[in-house]
This record gives structure tokens, C-alpha cells and sequence, in this order.
């Protein structure tokens, strides 16, 4: 059972499956100091009912959790027919985010792309872990509507 709230026409399973399937990067928002937000794009997996992802520790959405985990996220195809998940949630920010990342690049990269594969490890050593506990999510699904 889900320990968020959950509104659209998708059930708890239909979410998951949705999640687990899709491979495009989630948009997540969170609250600057400015009390402008900002809008990240980033690699996901959906694992445990949380979204799991990894980015620099340097990295401006890692600072900006690490102050203020309320965040929003938009996971959403962008081409009809349109669906997708959106919500809410409080993002957790560790130190340990190298076992993510490998996961991620499998799940983004599979065997392509070596070079940024490489790269990208090269540079992970104190890769930060990114941990959202959705508190709301709504799902939309246009594929009847747009069929017509």
C-alpha cells in the first residue's frame, strides 16, 4: 500500500508500473533561497515507493535539498498520447550515491555510450544520493481522448 496520496484515473500498480517502465528524466523543482523555485532535470529510478537519483554534491539541486527537501517532480511522456505522474514530496540528500548512479547509467545507457559511461563514473566518487518520499501523486492519462 502507498504512503502517499495518490489522485488522477491510475491506480497505485498502474503508477508503478508507469514509473518503472519509463525512461525519460523526472523534472524536479525545489525551493531556492530566493524563494524563486528551480527546475532540474534528472535521472530516476522508482524503487521502494520512492524515486531514487544521483547528482554532484556540488550540484545546485543538491545544495538546495540539502537546506529545503520540500520538492515537486513531473515524470510525463512528451509526445501523444500525454500522461504521466506529477507530485510532491521530501527529498533526503546522502553522501553514498555511487551504487545509484551505476544503476542509473544501466537503466539510461544500458551498453552505449561507453566514453560518457566512463566519464561520468570517472567523476562519481562522492556522488551524492537523492531519496524522495512522495507525499502526493497525480496521474493523467489522455491516450482515450487523444485515440479519437
Amino acid at each position: 500500500m502507498a504512503s502517499y496520496k495518490i489522485i488522477g484515473p491510475w491506480t497505485v500498480t498502474q503508477v508503478d508500473q508507469f514509473l518503472q517502465a519509463i525512461t525519460i528524466p523526472m523534472r524536479i523543482a525545489a525551493n531556492t533561497r530566493s524563494g524563486f523555485p528551480t527546475v532540474t532535470p534528472l535521472w530516476f529510478i522508482w524503487q521502494d515507493q520512492c524515486i531514487w537519483a544521483a547528482s554532484r554534491p556540488n550540484a545546485g539541486i543538491v545544495k538546495i535539498l540539502r537546506r529545503d527537501g520540500r520538492c515537486a517532480f513531473d515524470i510525463s511522456v512528451e509526445q501523444a498520447p500525454y500522461k504521466g505522474v506529477r507530485g510532491k514530496g521530501i527529498a533526503n540528500v546522502t553522501d553514498d550515491g555511487l551504487p545509484t548512479l551505476e544503476a542509473l547509467l544501466e537503466r539510461y545507457l544500458g551498453h552505449e555510450s561507453a566514453t560518457f559511461r566512463r566519464w561520468l563514473l570517472e567523476r562519481s566518487r562522492d556522488e551524492s544520493l537523492i531519496q524522495i518520499h512522495p507525499t502526493e501523486m497525480t496521474s493523467w492519462d489522455f491516450s482515450q481522448r487523444m485515440a479519437e
